[in-house]
């Protein structure tokens, strides 16, 4: 590893944030990431942290005595290299993920992110700031978070993708599949509320925007170009007990003429049927190889901040 230190600023330090910020402490040594250090994090709850002390999330609760203060002005003026971007998502326009992602590329800084909004919405531009601006965009965790899904193809080189089919939503996966074992609706959201699967405001989920964005990153990652808006979009609300007792799964579909998410009766001997509670899983058909199958966690603190640990190593290679 190269003597010069290498800073990170993280903003967001909700679940993600703070998951990441452990993970990497974690793992640091054993990485060889001695020259790695997360110098600064910003939070609109916690405040502007500089020198973050490892022990940071044990001791965070509620307000501190941190400064508040802007976001955007705080990546301006850092001098991190890297900007992990872990805010909330919106499928509205982005922002202020966008925004802060924008900020980092025109400040010559590389940006990580598990946040599907920018990536899904507005890919194009943010492709456009990153080739101006020579610096990187990293987004493995928009997809199944730390489980390998579209950087698997880095593995199989020449190789053509023609189509995806997948499993990309752990909570509507696990409600049909309770649903499957005699529940109706609302009592499986229910309780995948009370495990912490759902949301209160479940809607990204049933509906299928949540699989609908991921759609639109892999789509856009394989060169297909289907925006969001373009994605065929339906969710759950309307399969019945006995639909989901037959195999009903909420699929997402992409190639090059096709971009969908519906719940569609999948046939048993078909291996994505058998992806059960809250797994995620893909279908990825290659010219050379055929189909390849992946299936791992979809989503949780420590997983997606593998995902942004994967990324943080991508981009260190690279220099």
């Amino acid at each position: 590893m190269d003597s010069v230190k290498t800073k990170i600023m993280i903003v967001g330090f909700g679940v993600v944030g703070q998951g990441f910020f452990d993970l990497f402490h974690s793992k640091k040594e054993s990485l060889g990431l001695n020259n790695v250090e997360i110098t600064e994090i910003v939070d609109k709850k916690y405040g502007y942290i500089e020198k973050p002390p490892i022990d940071l999330t044990k001791k965070i609760n509620g307000k501190t005595d941190y400064p508040l203060i802007d976001p955007v002005e705080a990546i301006r003026n850092s001098d991190a290299s890297i900007v992990c971007e872990f805010t909330w998502v919106n499928y509205k326009d982005a922002e202020p993920a966008f925004t802060h992602m924008k900020t980092a590329l025109e400040n010559g800084k590389h940006v990580i992110t598990t946040n599907k909004g920018p990536v899904a919405l507005r890919m194009d531009e943010l492709k456009t700031i990153s080739k101006k601006t020579g610096n990187n965009v990293l987004f493995k965790g928009t997809v199944m978070a730390g489980t390998p899904s579209f950087n698997i193809v880095k593995l199989i080189p020449g190789a053509k993708v023609l189509r995806i089919r997948g499993i990309l939503n752990g909570t509507t996966n696990f409600i049909l599949e309770q649903m499957s074992k005699g529940s109706d609706f609302e009592s499986a959201l229910k309780e995948a509320q009370s495990l912490g699967y759902a949301e209160a405001d479940p809607t990204n989920d049933v509906e299928g925007f949540d699989s609908a964005a991921k759609v639109a990153i892999l789509s856009n990652y394989f060169g297909w170009r289907h925006k969001m808006s373009d994605v065929q979009r339906e969710g759950i609300k309307n399969v019945s007990r006995e639909e989901a007792t037959h195999g009903t799964k909420l699929l997402a579909t992409i190639s090059k003429t096709e971009a969908s998410v519906a719940p569609l009766q999948l046939e048993d001997s078909d291996l994505l049927r058998h992806v059960n509670g809250v797994m995620n899983a893909l279908e990825i058909e290659t010219d050379s190889l055929g189909p390849i199958y992946i299936m791992g966690p979809g989503a949780g603190r420590k997983e997606t901040a593998q995902a942004a640990l994967t990324d943080l190593m991508e981009i260190l290679s690279m220099n």
